[in-house]
């Protein structure tokens, strides 16, 4: 997983969920693959079978019946199979309507495959179950970025920094949607705030296409933001905002064996260079970039984030 990921649900919220509902019920009728399910980590194949057979051996119901299914579908979207976790998830609330962390959960899932109206009907249904879920504000907020509704995002971002100011994924997130809504200064002045509370590179580029885009010298900031950590990746995305090397140095660099990596990190490269592309008024080369990371990316990265965000501005 590379840095630009989102933040994701916690693996072990599912159980500490099953252990404090259910526990009993699972202590007299099926102990060893209902605890199993929930405890195992690390390990998704094996969860997913003790999982399926607590669920499948008919001595649970109700609430720890939910919290089996939820459990699975955990581990089901650690696989990338989202399409068994929303069906687990949707057996999970129709068993436990009020279960808040089951519609958060699918609506990640749905963030996932893109489908940004179900996301954010689910994250609506986890927030009137549990208002102050910092998580699903953040993660409401980025469907509300895809969709364009930077008002709403920021308010969502907003309300998250009311509880927790120092949340520096939510200052980073609302500086991303006041680039994306043309406020250059406070774009800025968020992502300044992130690098001090969480310095990272990801940011420190950020941070240098908001200074640009405001017309502010930002090459030498941009050294000195980062110094250490430009051999490994997205440290070439650096190197070439810096005059350092090209733009095929860059796309040679993103590559990995493991295939997943290199998807991700293809999809970095083209966000990136197409922003680089346009500081230079090459305006068709960026778009093609943009399009590129746009069916590229994962669906739950700020580069497809702001991909999307890029070919709306520039009427694409």
């Amino acid at each position: 997983m590379t840095a630009s990921r989102l933040p994701s649900l916690p693996l072990l919220l599912a159980a500490t969920l099953l252990l404090a509902a259910g526990a009993a019920t699972a202590a007299e009728q099926a102990p060893n693959d209902a605890e199993r399910c929930a405890a195992i980590t690390n390990n998704p194949d094996l969860a997913i079978q003790h999982c399926s057979r607590a669920i499948d051996s008919g001595k649970f119901s109700g609430e720890s019946l939910s919290r089996l299914h939820f459990s699975r579908a955990v581990e089901y979207s650690a696989k990338g199979m989202h399409e068994r976790a929303i069906a687990d998830l949707d057996a999970s609330i129709k068993l436990d309507p009020k279960y808040a962390d089951a519609y958060s959960s699918r609506g990640n899932a749905w963030s996932t495959r893109g489908d940004s109206d179900r996301a954010i009907a689910d994250f609506d249904m986890a927030l009137k179950l549990s208002p102050k879920d910092r998580f699903v504000l953040g993660s409401r907020a980025f469907e509300w970025t895809v969709r364009g509704d930077y008002a709403r995002a920021i308010a969502d971002h907003d309300t998250v920094l009311q509880m927790d100011p120092k949340s520096a994924v939510n200052v980073f997130g609302r500086g991303r949607a006041h680039f994306y809504n043309g406020d250059n200064a406070r774009a800025v002045a968020d992502l300044e705030q992130a690098m001090k509370l969480e310095p990272n590179p990801y940011t420190a580029i950020w941070l240098y296409l908001a200074r640009k885009r405001g017309g502010t010298d930002a090459e030498n900031a941009l050294d000195n933001e980062t110094r250490e950590g430009r051999s490994a990746w997205p440290g070439q995305i650096i190197v070439l905002y810096l005059g350092r090397t090209d733009t095929n140095s860059v796309m040679a660099a993103a590559t990995d064996r493991e295939a997943k990596i290199q998807r991700e990190q293809r999809c970095e490269a083209n966000f990136y260079v197409a922003h680089w592309q346009l500081l230079r008024g090459n305006r068709d080369q960026a778009v093609t970039m943009l399009k590129e990371a746009q069916t590229s990316c994962p669906k739950d990265f700020m580069e497809y984030e702001g991909a999307v965000a890029e070919l709306r501005r520039l009427g694409k």
